[in-house]
């Protein structure tokens, strides 16, 4: 796969992500097998620089879930172009059902968000 901005997602990433998640949509938990699915910026990828080493996270699997086509369009409000943003908590499958690991994920990101924005993502639209 060709990136074509700086903080796409190699190959690699997307499929640990998918690994991590027991193969389960982020959002839903339905399984991703024969679905179409979307590898998705849990904080967006314009958030960054590509010149500050410090935001280089934001291409790892740390800021990466995979959702099912239905979902990627929920997030979006079916907009896919736009930096749309839903807190981490929202991304409850992200480790599958381990809901220890999901928590720890959800304070990570929130703090590294905290230190790119200063402030804490939330829900933009419904």
């Amino acid at each position: 796969m060709s990136s074509n901005r700086p903080f796409d997602f190699s190959d690699l990433v997307r499929e640990q992500a998918r690994l991590r998640q027991f193969g389960l949509c982020a959002v839903c938990g339905m399984s991703l097998n024969d679905q179409w699915e979307e590898a998705h910026h849990v904080i967006p990828n314009q958030s960054g620089d590509p010149e500050d080493a410090n935001h280089a996270w934001l291409r790892t699997v740390i800021n990466c879930v995979a959702l099912c086509d239905s979902c990627h369009d929920q997030v979006h409000g079916h907009n896919k172009t736009t930096g749309a943003v839903a807190p981490p908590e929202y991304y409850e499958y992200s480790h599958g059902p381990n809901r220890v690991q999901h928590q720890a994920w959800v304070s990570d990101l929130n703090h590294r968000a905290m230190l790119l924005w200063g402030t804490l993502p939330s829900r933009i639209h419904s």
